[in-house]
């Protein structure tokens, strides 16, 4: 995959767990498109991929996301040691600053 970084705004967040780096492209006060990277461990490895796409096009309200996110944790079995919804909603709120 290739983007252009410029249209992106980074946020980071260290979680018990690990960084959580978040690229976010904005549209309008909602997410248009969103990368997460980190030195976190995750699984299933396709975790990340899920949450992005459950999260294209919701409003950058920090609650809202949380729950969104949580509710992928729940369905998909989640696990991330030392690294909640929270916390990658607080990496999301720090990119959309």
């Amino acid at each position: 995959m290739k983007i252009s970084i410029g249209e992106y705004r980074q946020g980071l967040y260290k979680s018990v767990g690990g960084l959580i780096r978040v690229f976010l492209r904005k549209g309008g006060g909602s997410i248009e498109d969103i990368i997460f990277t980190g030195d976190f461990f995750i699984f299933p490895e396709d975790s990340l991929d899920l949450m992005a796409q459950s999260l294209k096009d919701v409003a950058l309200d920090k609650e809202r996301i949380q729950d969104i996110i949580g509710e992928v944790f729940r369905r998909e079995g989640i696990d991330s040691p030392g690294t909640t919804a929270e916390d990658f909603a607080e990496a999301i709120m720090a990119a959309a600053r």
